[in-house]
Parts: C-alpha cells; sequence; structure tokens
C-alpha cells in the first residue's frame, strides 16, 4: 500500500501542481480576507476533489489494468484511496484551520483562543461532512466515472437547497429557524458531535464495501 500512496502523493504533486497552487492561492485570498469559517469547509471540499481526482489519472491510457498486473488486488487499491482520500481531507482541515488562526490574527480578533474554542466542537461535524462526500463521490466515480461524480454532487447541493427553499416558503420561515436552532442544538452538545462522527465512520465503511464491490465486477 505504501508504494500506492507514494504514486498518489507524487501525482497530486506533479500531476496536479498548477490546479494545487491555484486552489491554495484562491483560498489563502478568501481565508485572510474575512474573519468567518467559511474557509474551513471550502478548503477541504476542494482538496477532495483533487485526491479523487486521482482516480481518473489510473484509469488513463489503460492504467488500472497495468496496476493490477503488479502484487496489488482490487481490494487493496480501494482501501488505498479511501485512506488517501481521508488523510488527505484531514490535512487540508488542519491547514484550513491554521489559516483561520491567521485570520483572526491578522484582524485583530480579541479572545482569539475562545472563538477557535467555540468553533472547535464543529470539527467532527465538519469531519463527517467531509466522510460523506468522499462516501458518495468514490463510489459514484468507479461505477460511472469523473462527470457522474460531479453531477451528482452538485444535485445533492441544488436538492440541499431546494428542500431549505420550499421548508421555507411552505412552513414559514419560523419553522426553518426552528429547525436551523435544533441542529445548532444537536452539534452544540459533545453526545451529538460524537453521534454525527460516528455516522460518518460508519457511511465511509460501507462506501468501502460499495466500491470493493464494483471495482470487483469492473472488467478490463
Amino acid at each position: 500500500m505504501s508504494g500506492l500512496l507514494e504514486k498518489d502523493i507524487c501525482l497530486l504533486l506533479k500531476g496536479h501542481r498548477n490546479t494545487m497552487i491555484l486552489f491554495l492561492m484562491i483560498c489563502v485570498f478568501l481565508g485572510l480576507s474575512q474573519t468567518d469559517t467559511f474557509i474551513l469547509g471550502y478548503f477541504p471540499f476542494l482538496m477532495i476533489v483533487l485526491l479523487i481526482g486521482t482516480l481518473s489519472c489510473d484509469e488513463a491510457d489503460n492504467g488500472l489494468p497495468f496496476l493490477f498486473t503488479l502484487p496489488i488486488d482490487r481490494k487493496l487499491y480501494i482501501r488505498e484511496k479511501y485512506l488517501f482520500c481521508v488523510a488527505g481531507t484531514v490535512v487540508s482541515f488542519v491547514l484550513a484551520w491554521a489559516l483561520y488562526l491567521v485570520s483572526l490574527l491578522v484582524h485583530g480578533v480579541s479572545n482569539v483562543s475562545g472563538v477557535l474554542s467555540e468553533n472547535a466542537g464543529m470539527i467532527p461535524v465538519f469531519l463527517a461532512v467531509f466522510f460523506i462526500t468522499i462516501s458518495i463521490m468514490i463510489p459514484v466515480q468507479i461505477k460511472c466515472g469523473a462527470e457522474s461524480a460531479r453531477v451528482m454532487m452538485a444535485g445533492i447541493c441544488f436538492l440541499f437547497a431546494g428542500v431549505i427553499l420550499f421548508v421555507q416558503k411552505v412552513a414559514g420561515e419560523a419553522t426553518l429557524d426552528q429547525i436551523t436552532e435544533l441542529i445548532g442544538t444537536i452539534t452544540g452538545t459533545i453526545p451529538g458531535q460524537v453521534g454525527i462522527f460516528t455516522a460518518g465512520i460508519v457511511v465511509l465503511l460501507i462506501s468501502y464495501r460499495i466500491s470493493v464491490g464494483f471495482m470487483e465486477k469492473q472488467e478490463f
């Protein structure tokens, strides 16, 4: 597995170097221009797109048939992809937190430690959302290709926005505020945070099994 990880890291740093530099420049600009937590979600999501993009690179020019002539089975390949994507997302999340800290310092926010402690409770929630995103995109890309994975994620975002608008129009602004307050209450407690994070891990494991099944049925 170490060879596969090394391959993907080199592919990310060399094959997508210009894209990574552009993403970093955008994130640094956005992160330092404001003091809210937007960057904590934005940067890792950009990295998830790049990390999962290594699947497309492996598929190009009959790369997968060549890989499987090596002492690598399909289950090991999928396991490495999930490990690579999860680890890369966590690293990008840590970097986003560092950028968020720098932004607070640059803007002269008082009680920086208090602000960080207040937002630290959202870490398990952020990670769970990232894990669920990975859980959706990898099996869809294996089964249907990269374009289908991107279309599905865009469709999920539009569906989520549509549900919010529907609730707002049908039930009213007060109901939407109550739902938001309820979600905030759940995510503001340690049991709620642990439950959400655990759910993200469970979805990730289920997705891994599905991806292994899809890959084992692939014919090269």
